[in-house]
């Protein structure tokens, strides 16, 4: 799987760039401010329908525009698609929401198959803070891997937050007596069923995490570990936790209060977080590990080899994680951004893109 071309309009600070790519590495140099991580930005677009940097999606559209275009050429498994996401204000809305368009060869589709396209490993800089950082981030990284390999998640996700929106709404209203605890019945059946769909496929990921830590020789992952907490939902915990939640106006449990911590083993005192315990330089290793085995999941999952997007990362590496890394990447299509000339010297082979 890789990426041949892709053409941006009216997305961030492009009115239009068109842009080929190796199948193999692609270096794309340029001075901070010249839209290096808008073209990572635009590919992974491509791949999961949202932005790895904003959560809103209207500001991928260039200022004082209405719609913004990212389309590519994808090859996969031999076959070239064209896939294209439009993004469109809705200039009618008090809130500027945006409507998303999903198109393969030209032909409008619906996000699911949409989603098969094309598959994408995001580095960069601020994913140090999976490791310390809230738990919220680590529950996005989670649902981010899902989303652009599993309808049933995405399906399922939607379908809890809108769930877990009422249901709080209600338990609102239960407090000041202007709704009765059985009308949570329909809001609890849904929590629970779609909360039993999302822990099952984040408990896949884990158990093949662990795995390949345990099964390859890359010294980043000797003595790691993912430990899984999940915050399991049931009726019955639901039924028993009733009052306390009416007191808070929200749902204690469930996956929207998953967790997982970094573990270890090799640290000689009982607790083994390495959000604690583990210095910066083991921390940045723990998230090269957890790229490693995200890379290994998606292969696993879908079958066909993920596009590598580094935003600037090797100036977080020092020489021998650098090289690591490089060795990674000759096996993928890699798209690299640096605003250092002399990253050309650690990966002399690729395809370089400059920028002005």
């Amino acid at each position: 799987m890789h990426v041949k071309k892709i053409l941006l309009q009216n997305f961030r600070s492009y009115d239009q760039k068109l842009l080929e790519f190796s199948s193999k590495s692609n270096l794309i140099i340029g001075p901070n401010g010249s839209g290096k991580s808008n073209i990572l930005e635009s590919i992974y677009l491509l791949s999961t329908g949202k932005s790895f940097r904003s959560s809103s999606i209207s500001q991928m559209i260039a200022w004082n525009q209405n719609l913004s275009s990212v389309r590519g050429k994808v090859i996969k498994k031999k076959q070239e698609s064209e896939v294209e996401v439009q993004l469109i204000k809705n200039q009618e809305s008090p809130i500027n929401s945006v409507k998303r368009r999903f198109l393969i060869d030209k032909v409008p589709k619906p996000r699911k198959t949409f989603l098969t396209c094309l598959n994408t490993v995001v580095f960069n800089p601020e994913d140090i803070r999976l490791v310390n950082g809230s738990p919220t981030r680590r529950r996005d990284f989670l649902d981010n891997i899902f989303t652009q390999i599993d309808w049933k998640y995405n399906s399922s996700l939607s379908q809890y937050h809108k769930a877990l929106k009422h249901r709080n709404e209600l338990l609102d209203l239960i407090r000041t007596n202007r709704a009765s605890a059985n009308e949570l019945f329909y809001w609890d059946q849904s929590l629970v069923k779609n909360a039993a769909i999302l822990y099952d496929l984040r408990l896949s990921f884990f158990n093949s995490a662990n795995s390949f830590f345990l099964q390859n020789n890359y010294p980043e992952v000797k003595g790691l570990s993912l430990k899984y907490q999940p915050s399991i939902l049931t009726l019955e915990k639901l039924n028993q936790n009733l009052n306390f939640d009416i007191q808070r106006g929200h749902t204690q449990f469930g996956p929207h209060r998953d967790d997982f911590i970094f573990e270890f083993s090799l640290f000689s005192n009982q607790d083994k977080n390495l959000a604690f315990w583990g210095s910066r330089g083991q921390q940045r290793l723990a998230v090269l590990a957890i790229k490693l085995a995200e890379i290994h999941f998606l292969l696993e999952f879908s079958g066909s080899r993920p596009v590598l997007l580094l935003d600037d990362i090797f100036s977080e590496l020092d020489s021998d994680h650098q090289k690591l890394v490089t060795d990674i990447c000759r096996n993928y299509q890699t798209i690299i951004t640096s605003s250092d000339p002399q990253t050309r010297d650690i990966i002399p082979e690729s395809n370089l893109i400059k920028l002005e």
